[in-house]
């Protein structure tokens, strides 16, 4: 629980501008890496890097829409729900493909390591968009 604060507390002092939000997502990246190099719960790696950009991602947003006019955030918030069922569409789309794949059994560690990967990445696209907007 402290480590979540401090994470969201961390993400919050960055976003004081893009430049630094973006260095924070390089940051996650590249410490992500460095977690999944010394080869300990590799899936733990993943679900932390995933979680950080979906906390990211929540930010980015919010961070966006304090300075755009209501007629923007309207159209902002439009474009997050579409952007929304792209997400769940990959995500779906990444589960079945892993699975079909056989490399990976379902349910395993290294499976949830790949899928929580995939997820990740595709968020912090998201969250490098927003970011680049704002």
């Amino acid at each position: 629980m402290i480590q979540k604060a401090l994470l969201a507390l961390i993400i919050l002092v960055s976003l004081k501008s893009n430049s630094q939000t973006l260095e924070t997502v390089y940051k996650m990246k590249s410490d992500y890496q460095k977690c999944l190099d010394k080869g300990i719960d590799m899936r733990g790696c993943a679900l932390d890097y995933y979680n950080q950009s979906d906390s990211l991602l929540n930010v980015a947003y919010k961070n966006l829409k304090t300075k755009i006019s209501s007629k923007e955030q309207s159209k902002l918030k439009k474009e997050q729900l579409e952007w929304l069922k792209k997400r769940d569409q990959f995500f779906q789309k990444v589960y079945s493909d892993t699975k079909k794949q056989g490399n990976f059994i379902e349910g395993t560690q290294d499976f949830d390591m790949i899928i929580y990967d995939e997820q990740a990445r595709f968020v912090f696209g998201r969250v490098k968009e927003l970011i680049k907007k704002g």
